[in-house]
C-alpha cells in the first residue's frame, strides 16, 4: 500500500472559541466535503490507497500537540492519534515517507524519530501506542495506525 504526498485538502476555517482546543474545518476539493478536527495548522496529507492520512498541529510550539487521522474516501474517521504531553514543546520536523507502510518525523526534539504505520487493514492491537501518543477510542477497537518512538 503507497503513501503518496498530496494536496487535495485546504483550511477553511477556524472553528470553536478561543478557550477550547483549537479546531478547523478542512475541505476537499474533488470530493467537495468538509470534515472538522482538532488542531490549527495542517501540516502535512497523504493518500494511502482510498484512504487519507492528515497531520494537524495546534501552532503553539510551546505545548503542541500533533493529531494524525486516518479517514476513508467519504472522509469517516477510520482512525485517530495524538502526540502530546503537558507543557511540552513541540514542532512536526524531518517527516518523510520511509517505506510503502511508514511515515517518519521528529516532534519534540530533533535527534528523536517517531515511527507512523498504516496498516493494510485493521487490527486489535493492545498497548501498542505508549504515552505521550493517545489513543481516544476505546482499547478493543480495530487499529488502523501505529506511532511508536524508534
Amino acid at each position: 500500500m503507497a503513501i503518496k504526498e498530496i494536496n487535495e485538502f485546504q483550511v477553511i476555517d477556524l472553528v470553536g472559541s478561543p478557550d477550547d482546543i483549537p479546531r478547523i474545518l478542512l475541505k476537499h476539493q474533488k470530493l467537495k466535503k468538509q470534515i472538522e478536527v482538532l488542531g490549527k495548522v495542517l501540516e502535512a496529507q497523504y493518500r494511502v490507497g482510498n484512504n487519507f492520512l492528515i497531520l494537524v498541529t495546534e501552532g503553539n510550539p510551546f505545548e503542541e500537540a500533533l493529531y494524525i487521522y486516518y479517514f476513508n474516501n467519504r472522509l469517516q474517521i477510520i482512525d485517530a492519534l495524538e502526540l502530546s504531553a503537558m507543557y511540552a514543546g513541540g514542532m512536526l520536523r524531518n517527516i518523510y515517507v520511509a517505506g510503502p507502510n511508514e511515515i517518519k518525523f521528529s516532534f519534540f526534539d530533533n535527534s528523536e524519530q517517531w515511527v507512523l504505520k498504516i496498516f493494510s487493514s485493521p487490527k486489535y492491537t493492545m498497548f501498542n501506542n505508549k504515552y505521550p501518543a493517545k489513543r481516544k477510542l476505546s482499547v478493543f477497537h480495530k487499529n488502523w495506525l501505529s506511532l511508536q518512538k524508534s
